[in-house]
């Protein structure tokens, strides 16, 4: 009996361990998690930790002394003009290497300006503010790139926080799977293999739908709440260009579950209402919805099972996107 239970478990093990081996050989999963050493919190507000570097969503980030990411502590800015973008998470280039996001891949093809990426994972409206004041000590600023993504809006910490306060809300309209992905035993698995383990996340992606969770979370925001708190921040970050003699662009990003949907032309409401925000200012915006909805897989522009952080591919699609747009 002993021999055929530990047979049996070399079995699993082996079983899981090529699991492991499959999934990730093939990407059919990929990790998340970030370690905590390059984010650095002051008065309840989060930044990037200054000559820091570490793992997020699986990939080695370094971070320099601007707190900006770059390909790594040897790289130096050494261009007279400079170009900053603003933004979170999919900005800064989560599960991506540095030169094959967006930002590493203009600063590849334009060898004429600095690229400062001074995005920050978790960043909204509030952190962004922050931001300016970190960047008001570049000099020749010719750009600046405001990368917005749907959950900019929120006024709390990070996109958790909000979800946290609507479990009841997000039951209704998910069913049973919120209820189980809620408790408590279940959180701290997923705190604790996302970052580890392939198989986990694969079949959380499969039987959870995490793009369709996170965007009925943000669509609740948009429902019950004003959104006027981004003309305000877009009045200051026009200001801030002007001040600078710096050309402004907005660009707007979707969240994987709204391409889904491309062949019905659906109005999503979070858009509608940023767009009814911009309205109210005057400032170089693009959509990038309908360039998404171009592809005839816009999934494969996403992470593997992510509400809204771009693949390699979706970053250099979204660099052919910036291009048709900005001038360099």
């Amino acid at each position: 009996m002993k021999k055929i239970f530990i047979f049996n478990l070399i079995i699993i093990i082996f079983l899981i361990i090529l699991g492991e081996i499959i999934l990730r050989t093939f990407k059919l999963s990929q990790l998340m998690g970030s370690d905590s050493n390059i984010i650095t919190f002051n008065e309840g507000v989060h930044s990037l930790t200054p000559n820091s570097s570490g793992l997020v969503f699986s990939k080695k980030v370094y971070i320099d002394k601007n707190k900006t990411r770059v390909p790594s502590f040897e790289f130096k800015y050494d261009k007279d003009k400079n170009i900053i973008f603003i933004g979170d998470s999919v900005t800064f280039g989560n599960g991506v290497e540095e030169e094959n996001t967006f930002v590493g891949l203009l600063r590849k093809k334009y060898d004429d300006y600095n690229f400062y990426n001074t995005a920050v994972p978790g960043h909204d409206l509030l952190h962004h503010e922050k931001t300016l004041d970190d960047i008001s000590k570049f000099k020749k600023i010719e750009k600046i790139i405001y990368v917005f993504t749907l959950n900019d809006v929120l006024r709390d910490k990070t996109i958790v926080h909000w979800n946290n306060r609507n479990q009841e809300k997000l039951a209704e309209e998910l069913g049973f799977i919120q209820t189980v992905i809620r408790n408590k035993f279940f959180r701290d698995i997923n705190f604790y293999l996302r970052n580890k383990s392939y198989i986990f996340m694969f079949f959380k992606g499969i039987l959870t739908d995490p793009s369709k969770r996170w965007y009925a979370n943000i669509k609740i925001f948009y429902r019950e709440n004003k959104i006027d708190h981004l003309s305000i921040f877009l009045k200051k970050l026009i200001e801030f260009s002007k001040q600078r003699e710096a050309d402004l662009y907005m660009i707007m990003l979707p969240y994987e579950f709204q391409t889904r949907d491309c062949k019905n032309n659906v109005a999503h409401l979070p858009q509608q209402k940023i767009k009814k925000e911009i309205s109210k200012i005057k400032i170089n915006f693009v959509d990038f919805y309908e360039e998404f909805c171009k592809f005839k897989n816009p999934k494969k522009l996403f992470y593997k099972y992510d509400p809204m952080h771009l693949s390699k591919s979706g970053h250099n699609n979204v660099l052919e996107m910036i291009e048709r747009e900005v001038s360099f």
